[in-house]
């Protein structure tokens, strides 16, 4: 039992998410590391597992622990997902496999849309061009951790061709498709609430925190007449931040 926990009179499970969190911080419990069975952390922390089922519910909706299905909860290292974007442009999904995650695509539509007045000036095209849009939701070991929605210029990759080649990626799909080497991608980061519709897509309450990347148009490392590939959003689950960095998507 945490002694602290006695004679704090704020709601229980606040300050037991907040003696997690100085468990985390004094690295009793390290990035990657495995917590204790629900039992055996509500014993150590003197409380029910109704009371630490909901403090551990709002860790992971900040993305400060990781629950695997079938496992077990383990704290996340997300500051080290975003870092190893900034000497290289790499798909989440490689990004994932690296970490030892099954990363799996849910949720996909791929469809054509005209272009709106803002994706036109962006993409450098005209508006009510063809565009291709894809949006879906990934999940790591189970959990939803990001929504993507992306936009390619159709005389860049046909609808038919995107459906055809897409692999979870559209980054991936694009560079070998040119089999040219992305030269940048700016996003700008930036923390927002999860809406209905985000909160549905990645199982979280309304209002949860989130990060939204928002992609300045992808260009490749020789001038084309296209000009950029695509441009991309993305609402992921992890620490609120604001930065700008190379972006993962």
């Amino acid at each position: 039992m945490i002694p602290d926990l006695e004679r704090d009179y704020r709601p229980l499970y606040i300050r037991v998410q907040e003696a997690l969190t100085e468990l985390l911080d004094n690295q009793v419990y390290k990035p990657d590391d495995q917590l204790p069975s629900e039992p055996e952390l509500a014993q150590k922390l003197g409380v029910s597992r109704a009371t630490l089922r909901e403090a551990l519910r709002s860790l992971e909706e900040r993305g400060i622990i990781i629950r695997k299905h079938g496992i077990g909860t383990f704290v996340s290292s997300p500051v080290s997902l975003i870092e190893s974007g900034l000497e290289m442009l790499e798909s989440i999904d490689s990004l994932a496999r690296k970490r030892g995650f099954e990363c799996l695509t849910q949720d996909l539509v791929i469809e054509r849309e005209h272009a709106s007045a803002d994706i036109a000036a962006k993409l450098e095209i005209d508006e009510e061009d063809n565009v291709v849009v894809v949006r879906r939701t990934k999940v790591f070991d189970g959990e939803p951790m990001a929504y993507m929605h992306d936009v390619v210029p159709e005389k860049v990759a046909a609808l038919e061709e995107i459906r055809k080649g897409f692999k979870g990626s559209v980054l991936d799909l694009l560079v070998k498709k040119s089999e040219l080497l992305v030269a940048y991608a700016w996003a700008n980061i930036r923390p927002v609430g999860a809406d209905d519709f985000l909160a549905h897509k990645l199982a979280v309450r309304v209002g949860s925190p989130l990060l939204l990347l928002e992609e300045e148009p992808t260009r490749l490392s020789v001038t084309l007449p296209t000009g950029p590939i695509s441009q991309s959003s993305i609402w992921r689950m992890t620490s609120t931040i604001l930065s700008r960095l190379w972006l993962i998507s």
